[in-house]
């Protein structure tokens, strides 16, 4: 399956600004790596939905990562839905092999 893909080049503002999003936008980024916008309400709407109780459960964590991090990423995305906790805490869940071995 082949399909032809055009570029479509962000807009040029006349102030020299190039791209999508206008002034300083911070997001959060899920464990499933979906991106959400971060604001007051998605945050109030992440704690009902994951039922926290005690704020003080919660741990922020800023990550860096380069090269080794980024195939790990990948890597993970292709075989877990916790992508972010197996490769930044280290919290690898257990995996059936592969191949299985007859004797």
């Amino acid at each position: 399956m082949t399909n032809a893909l055009s570029y479509v080049a962000p807009p040029q503002r006349a102030s020299g600004e190039v791209g999508f999003v206008k002034g300083v936008v911070t997001y959060m980024v899920m464990d499933d790596l979906a991106v959400i916008p971060l604001s007051t309400i998605s945050s109030i709407t992440l704690l009902h939905k994951f039922q926290v109780k005690e704020l003080s459960s919660l741990e922020e964590k800023v990550v860096t990562f380069g090269m080794d991090e980024a195939v790990k990423l990948l890597n993970a995305s292709m075989q877990t839905k916790k992508v972010l906790t197996e490769v930044f805490l280290n919290c690898a869940t257990p995996r059936e092999p592969d191949v299985e071995i007859m004797d």
